[in-house]
């Protein structure tokens, strides 16, 4: 069976689980399935330590790491570059582009079509898993990462498609959190629109982001900043459009009076559902592109690391924990070297 037939076979067994069960979020189980049964993921999360630091004076308060060494390999792709010579290398042998996933992965990686609305996207398992369930869900065609708006303050259409189709995703996987990391701000793949999404953790299901208190910034009653953190961010909860759409009018409004050059501009954005109330919660992260690693020129601040869980990855990195360095205050210094407060 040739690879076109096999993506098609897989791609109609999934949406028939999609219909028949839970949704996208059991379409993406049986996905990660194949994918294991393929050899295309060998990393079975067993290896992975999450480690729970709580503030020193206040136990309400916690910061956490994750040891997990086969995360390292990520920049190097999971595929077979000795075959490009013998391939179309499309895009620079972007791991995104289906062109070239098809021979990098020697066949055995398969993506999972996606549509909603005007939006299309592929889900891919990620071989480099940092919880379960781990996909990329990217754009079916080759395209930036960066968004524009902070660019050109015209964009907010930009920005709102954006973040609708990642609340919209975060809404249709209310056991999962989702997220955009911005050039310079964690994107490990920027010539590459995409998202992330991956499933809670059983045992701690909750992020310390999750766990701190939000106050109002004064401009509106529906904006809110988080307090006692070590990086700014604000915070969206209700109705979907209603998110989107304050979200978007209140972030373009923030862009315009900016007094930061907006080239250096970038940003996370996070995005959670509730289980109960079916409430969407997004998170927005200003961040400076010239400030991305919380350990000099290593350790990429991304969705995960906003949210209070730092990745090691490196032996350098994993050998803070061997040597009793890490701590609560390590990580919030940690993450503070990449807190850019614009407002």
């Amino acid at each position: 069976m040739n690879y076109e037939t096999t993506w098609a076979n897989l791609n109609r067994k999934l949406r028939q689980s999609a219909d028949d069960n839970n949704g996208l979020a059991s379409a993406l189980f049986d996905l990660e399935n194949h994918q294991r049964e393929s050899g295309f993921i060998k990393d079975d999360l067993k290896d992975i330590r999450r480690i729970v630091f709580h503030h020193p004076n206040n136990n309400s308060y916690s910061l956490r790491a994750q040891v997990n060494p086969k995360r390292a390999k990520r920049h190097n792709g999971s595929g077979n570059l000795a075959l490009s010579s013998e391939h179309p290398n499309v895009n620079d042998g972007c791991f995104l582009c289906r062109e070239n996933i098809k021979w990098q992965q020697e066949e055995k990686q398969i993506g999972f079509e996606i549509g909603f609305g005007i939006s299309h996207y592929i889900a891919f398992m990620n071989p480099f898993p940092l919880l379960p369930n781990h996909v990329v869900i990217a754009s079916p065609t080759h395209r930036t990462q960066e968004l524009m708006l902070f660019h050109d303050n015209e964009q907010n259409q930009e920005l709102a498609l954006m973040l609708n189709d990642l609340c919209e995703l975060a809404k249709r996987l209310p056991d999962y959190i989702g997220f955009y990391n911005g050039v310079g701000a964690g994107a490990s793949i920027p010539g590459h629109f995409h998202f992330q999404f991956f499933q809670r953790a059983p045992d701690l299901p909750q992020f310390p982001l999750e766990e701190r208190n939000f106050s109002d910034v004064g401009c509106d009653s529906t904006t809110t900043l988080v307090e006692n953190y070590p990086i700014q961010v604000f915070k969206w909860t209700g109705e979907l459009s209603e998110v989107v759409a304050t979200a978007t009018a209140w972030i373009t409004n923030f862009v315009e009076t900016s007094e930061f050059e907006r080239q250096q501009l970038t940003a996370n954005f996070i995005a959670t559902t509730s289980k109960t109330s079916k409430a969407v919660t997004l998170y927005f992260v200003p961040r400076h592109r010239l400030k991305q690693f919380w350990n000099g020129n290593a350790g990429i601040v991304g969705g995960l690391e906003i949210l209070g869980e730092i990745v090691l990855a490196s032996n350098e990195e994993c050998d803070l924990v061997a040597k009793n360095i890490m701590n609560f205050d390590f990580i919030e210094r940690a993450l503070s070297r990449v807190s850019s407060p614009f407002f």
